[in-house]
């Protein structure tokens, strides 16, 4: 028995079935339904939940997304497959004037670097230099030695009323502090 079936008998028995806010089934019923119709109900839920989904959907997925893809001259695996959309996507978008999604997925980076990879033939893709790559400090990938040092003078900074660094003003002991946050390297020495 498929899930139109199993709805329609369900209803004839008086239950009302809707989907809760968690995604779950929910059942109601003046009376109580057969075990043998509760059993089934509960095999095909996961059928039956998609079904109400799609019921209650005003504009299927699947041919919204045809839609978004004929504008794009392209085909709705290719929307997916790239990225472009994602399947959550579908669900949240769907009925949303597709001519706007459209014109959204024209305009990002991976569509027009997507759309230029495609055209260009693949002797220049094996021609081109890789890109050079930097390595960008920062205190998350920075040693645990330099991680010290910088703990240790900014605590000082932030109880010492005569350091000031905006002017380069310090203690003694402030002053020696920077010197150590100065000298000690950011990255792990190999």
């Amino acid at each position: 028995m498929n899930a139109a079936e199993l709805m329609q008998r369900a209803g004839e028995a008086g239950v009302e079935m809707a989907i809760g806010q968690n995604g779950c089934l929910q059942l109601r019923a003046d009376r109580q339904p057969s075990d043998d119709l509760l059993a089934e109900l509960v095999a095909h839920k996961v059928e039956i939940i998609t079904a109400l989904k799609a019921a209650n959907d005003p504009v299927p997925s699947r041919a919204w997304l045809a839609r978004v893809a004929r504008l794009l001259d392209t085909r709705p695996a290719v929307l997916l497959e790239g990225s472009h959309l994602e399947p959550h996507d579908l669900t949240e978008l769907a009925g949303t004037d597709a001519t706007l999604v459209a014109d959204t997925i024209r305009a990002s980076p991976a569509w027009i670097n997507g759309s230029q990879r495609v055209e260009q033939p693949a002797e220049i893709h094996a021609a081109e230099e890789p890109a050079r790559q930097y390595t960008v400090h920062t205190a998350a990938t920075a040693s645990q030695v330099w991680r010290e040092a910088d703990a240790t003078y900014t605590n000082h900074l932030m109880g010492c009323r005569a350091c000031h660094a905006a002017t380069s003003r310090y203690c003694a002991a402030g002053f020696d502090l920077r010197q150590r946050y100065n000298n000690t390297p950011m990255e792990v020495s190999e």
